[in-house]
């Protein structure tokens, strides 16, 4: 998944962490020169897992992910 976030007047976006990198990694991180930042996240397996930015306690942002398996056909 690729996560867009929009320009902030404070400043460029801090970086991004999972709270469980085994389930969503985050692979990728790209401020653009107008400050445009496209975030991508690449979920492992099932499960919930949290994607924040800032400090613990004071984050900027938070993404809640829930993941479920669907059957291939």
């Amino acid at each position: 998944m690729t996560v867009v976030l929009e320009p902030r007047a404070e400043g460029s976006w801090p970086q991004p962490r999972s709270s469980n990198p085994m389930l969503a990694l985050v692979t990728s991180t790209a401020p653009d020169s107008k400050g445009v930042t496209r975030v991508t996240v690449r979920a492992a397996r099932t499960g919930a897992v949290t994607v924040t930015w800032g400090p613990q306690g004071a984050a900027v942002f938070t993404l809640r992910l829930s993941v479920a398996a669907y059957p291939v056909q």
